[in-house]
């Protein structure tokens, strides 16, 4: 997502600093010339963007969905009570740092989102307490890195979904808990789409080996891996059920096996949304590798192209792959 592409309508500050009298918390205005504003759009798109991000959902009716609304208006009550958990729990936990908690509501994709980012405290980024107000600035007119580091939920609130970071503490016992989802919005966080999309990636080329010849698997892979690049750059969508069809459609035992993978890493047969991140790297050239080092990048559109790439085997299961229609070779 470029981070031109988002308008912020609304902008609330607060330290979470129980030791210091607070937690403070008040609006903050800015508009886009400044250079505040263009740090929030970059901050808002890199954790957008950020495929390592926990998921969750709420139901419609919910005690998160009646506090979350589509109104910026109505951002100030959800937000200072989140700032008073945050608040309590940092106080409670040698492990979590303090910082300020950024609440902003804001638009993209024509969708309204509210976000909260915890930034710790850090070099050039200035955010300090006057009274009982918060301020924020820029220590030598430089901006710290914007990048998807910080502690942080978006919510998007037409579709009642979040993205969350995978940010654990120990909290009243011995297991570690992500407090976002646990201790502050009440959700259960489920996998990243990094996590889901290797989890495919791992149970297919699994089945692939456990079911096919020796000589069969790398042919077999390749295809799984064009299949995936064309179905997603066609629907935005990874679906194991247009692979299972595409891949598996020869081999009733690699089939059996496959539903049974899946249902065993909860894998859902319906088809999951990925990012304009993750389908770029689907896109990109797919790596062979030999058995005696020798790399090469092809295309994903030449994958299972024969009249560009053929692969051939001899009797004893030696493979040999020939590239066709060269008309150059550039060092």
């Amino acid at each position: 997502m470029k981070s031109s592409e988002i308008e912020i309508m609304r902008v609330y500050l607060c330290a979470l600093d129980k030791a210091e009298g607070g937690p403070f918390f008040n609006e903050v205005k800015i508009n886009d010339e400044d250079l505040m504003y263009g740090y929030l759009q970059k901050m808002i798109a890199a954790n957008m963007d950020n495929t390592k991000a926990k998921a969750a959902s709420f139901a419609e009716g919910s005690d998160l969905d009646r506090m979350v609304t589509d109104d910026p208006d109505d951002l100030e009550a959800f937000a200072e009570g989140v700032c008073r958990t945050v608040t309590e729990l940092v106080s409670g936990n040698a492990e979590m740092r303090r910082g300020t908690g950024v609440f902003v509501f804001f638009i993209a994709d024509e969708q309204p989102f509210v976000g909260f980012f915890k930034i710790d405290f850090q070099e050039h980024f200035v955010c300090r307490t006057d009274g009982d107000l918060v301020k924020w600035g820029i220590a030598a007119d430089i901006l710290p890195k914007t990048g998807g580091g910080s502690e942080f939920f978006i919510i998007n609130v037409i579709e009642r979904t979040v993205k969350l970071s995978d940010s654990e503490y120990y909290f009243d016992g011995d297991r570690k808990v992500n407090y976002l989802a646990d201790r502050v919005l009440g959700l259960t966080a489920e996998p990243s789409e990094k996590e889901r999309t290797e989890k495919v990636r791992e149970t297919t080329i699994e089945t692939i080996r456990e079911c096919y010849k020796p000589e069969e698997v790398a042919s077999k892979v390749l295809e799984y891996k064009k299949e995936v690049a064309e179905h997603v750059k066609d629907t935005g969508k990874l679906s194991v059920a247009k692979i299972e069809q595409a891949v598996f459609d020869d081999n009733e035992e690699a089939r059996a096996l496959y539903r049974e993978k899946l249902s065993e890493e909860r894998i859902p047969r319906e088809p999951m949304a990925v990012s304009p991140k993750t389908e770029r790297a689907y896109q990109k050239k797919q790596k062979i590798v030999t058995d005696n080092g020798i790399e090469l990048l092809v295309p994903v559109e030449y994958l299972k192209n024969d009249n560009v790439v053929e692969y051939l085997m001899d009797d004893a299961g030696n493979i040999t792959i020939v590239i066709k229609e060269i008309h150059a070779i550039k060092a």
